[in-house]
């Protein structure tokens, strides 16, 4: 296994791995997988972030460490010039289905966003504090600049406003997973009920449910860089920054994932802090939000049993559907059969791969029926924890977290769609790793503290 100060030399390459991701998403275009042409572009792309991810998770030492806050300031920096060239072009792209460009105010914040970055690598030393409030104010203020200027409409994406039609059909109780008919297109609900339960709030109360995204991004960015230790918070802050500032996740104002990033940070922290019975009772609420969690979960359980024993896992175990339960519970008698159709088996019924970023299942479908890849993929995640299991893996959280995101991202790679936003959760479990692997958490204080 890599060393501590040999993980350090390699964190570099997790920001390459950000900014490839500005090159491997089409968007705006027909729903289903590119062609040929599309698809041989990809392949260098995709060789590249697997090399980088292999060196983050299981590289030896480079021969120089590379990073610096300053280079990840000024990756930022170019990071707000391709998000400012995206907003003009998604204004202009997107204008039929309602979108406009408000081009005084817009220029001046983008001026203002950039002069900010480079106000803070003309410091040298800026504190972490600094970083982490610039960050998440340009953040913020994209993502406002957006609500502003563009609708959220089905018509460009159907991720929030189907969240929204089935969260309104609860709080005025229909059954969520009713099939809806919105003009000449049909929708049944293809979430969990977590998702649902998570944005109820933001419905309630009449608003935007972008603004429920931006809501808990930055809880979690503030729980993130909180939970830094004092001597590590500038590197927290950075890497906050290269995330909340990457291209795409600012073009991609309308999605809907941010509660399950929530829940992911928050488990593996407390897992991180040996508060292992509420780390479960977490990823138990993860596994209701989102079905990646369900990936992960094994190997934490596995991770119990290394530690403390069979008793240990399966008491997480039982904490963890605990936790699943509270949040499914009350739509299992209504909807058992809708939630796991659409969330599951609907899946399988694919006639082709939609895959438009990073892939191999476009490549596989040659061999493999879309309609089989999810027999695929089970295989390959029960080939990979049999592996684990005989190994003797995952005795460390560190080694867990290397197990679980191997397996996410094969699992990602030959899904039957591949979404770009798939990537962008595989950044928040990696950015969980840096600062467990690192150091950069404050670990749990012990009694003599």
């Amino acid at each position: 296994m890599p060393s501590l100060s040999n993980l350090r030399k390699t964190r570099a390459t997790f920001f390459t791995a950000c900014l490839l991701l500005v090159a491997v998403v089409g968007d705006g275009g027909p729903q289903k997988s590119a062609g040929l042409h599309h698809q041989l572009l990809l392949l260098p792309i995709t060789a590249l972030f697997l090399f980088f991810l292999a060196r983050l998770l299981f590289g030896k030492e480079l021969p120089k460490p590379r990073w610096t806050i300053r280079r990840a300031l000024a990756l930022c920096a170019l990071f707000e010039l391709l998000s400012g060239g995206l907003f003009f072009y998604q204004a202009r792209h997107f204008a039929s289905v309602g979108y406009q460009l408000h081009r005084p105010p817009t220029l001046f914040f983008y001026a203002a966003a950039l002069t900010a970055i480079l106000v803070l690598i003309a410091h040298r030393n800026p504190t972490a504090w600094q970083i982490f409030a610039t960050a998440m104010g340009i953040y913020a203020g994209g993502m406002l600049l957006a609500i502003w200027s563009f609708p959220l409409t089905y018509l460009r994406s159907d991720m929030l406003p189907v969240i929204q039609w089935s969260g309104t059909n609860l709080l005025h109780h229909i059954d969520p997973y009713a099939t809806i008919y919105i003009d000449h297109r049909v929708y049944n609900f293809p979430y969990l009920p977590g998702m649902i339960v998570a944005y109820l709030p933001f419905l309630a109360a009449h608003l935007d449910l972008r603004i429920g995204a931006l809501v808990f991004n930055l809880a979690t960015a503030t729980i993130f860089f909180c939970a830094a230790s004092k001597e590590h918070r500038r590197e927290v802050a950075a890497l906050l920054a290269l995330f909340y500032l990457n291209p795409f996740l600012q073009y991609r104002h309308e999605l809907y994932i941010a509660p399950h990033w929530l829940t992911l940070v928050v488990a593996f922290l407390l897992l991180f802090r040996k508060r292992n019975l509420s780390a479960a009772f977490v990823f138990g609420i993860s596994a209701a939000v989102y079905q990646f969690t369900w990936l992960i979960i094994p190997f934490v359980l596995l991770y119990a049993y290394r530690n403390r024993g069979l008793r240990e896992a399966a008491k997480q175990a039982a904490v963890c559907c605990l936790g699943a339960l509270l949040v499914v519970g009350p739509f299992l008698r209504a909807a058992a059969g809708r939630i796991f159709n659409d969330t599951v088996t609907d899946w399988g019924m694919a006639t082709h791969a939609d895959a438009m970023p990073m892939n191999f299942s476009y490549w596989v479908t040659y061999l493999v029926p879309p309609s089989q890849l999810l027999h695929l993929q089970v295989a390959l995640m029960v080939g990979i924890f049999v592996v684990v299991l005989f190994k003797r893996r995952c005795t460390s959280l560190e080694d867990t977290m290397r197990c679980s995101t191997l397996a996410l991202t094969l699992f990602i790679l030959c899904n039957v769609l591949v979404d770009g936003y798939f990537y962008l959760m595989l950044l928040v479990v990696l950015l969980c790793y840096l600062c467990i692997a690192n150091g950069y958490w404050q670990p749990a204080r012990t009694a003599e503290e």
